[in-house]
């Protein structure tokens, strides 16, 4: 099965409650799906992610790039965050919760995503930060 990994706008940075320059890099982007390189200006900004609805909508907070991007080099599962132990968070058509599972870091993620979107009562995936519940990127089916 083929996947689709889908990247917050850069444009969400406008709403931003803090920017500032971060000098030692490391930052996880959901602009461009990349970690932050040292010096580049990043923005943490509230964002709702799309998708889930009623109950199960979301908002936290979320790294972007301060002065806008191009978007993810790759459309695949971004390689930056393949370090970093992930839920993957499954969802109906109608945006609820319908399963999920803990990914570690390292893992093969795309297999899990295509796993989890193998049931046709699966719609779309959010992937999360374990520690800070924080919303990274989106997967769906192509």
């Amino acid at each position: 099965m083929a996947i689709t990994i889908t990247a917050l706008p850069a444009s969400l940075a406008t709403t931003a409650v803090r920017v500032w320059v971060d000098e030692e890099g490391g930052a996880p982007l959901r602009c461009c799906l990349r970690v932050s390189h040292r010096s580049e200006r990043v923005a943490l900004a509230c964002v709702t992610p799309p998708g889930p609805a009623g109950a199960y909508q979301e908002t936290g907070p979320v790294l972007l790039h301060a002065d806008g991007c191009d978007g993810p080099s790759s459309p695949g599962y971004p390689e930056d965050f393949r370090s970093r132990p992930q839920v993957f968070r499954a969802y109906d058509a109608g945006g609820s919760i319908v399963g999920g599972e803990l990914v570690a870091a390292g893992s093969d993620q795309e297999a899990v995503a295509e796993r989890l979107l193998a049931d046709p009562g699966v719609e779309f995936l959010h992937t999360r930060n374990v520690v800070h519940g924080c919303y990274m990127l989106m997967i769906r089916r192509a």
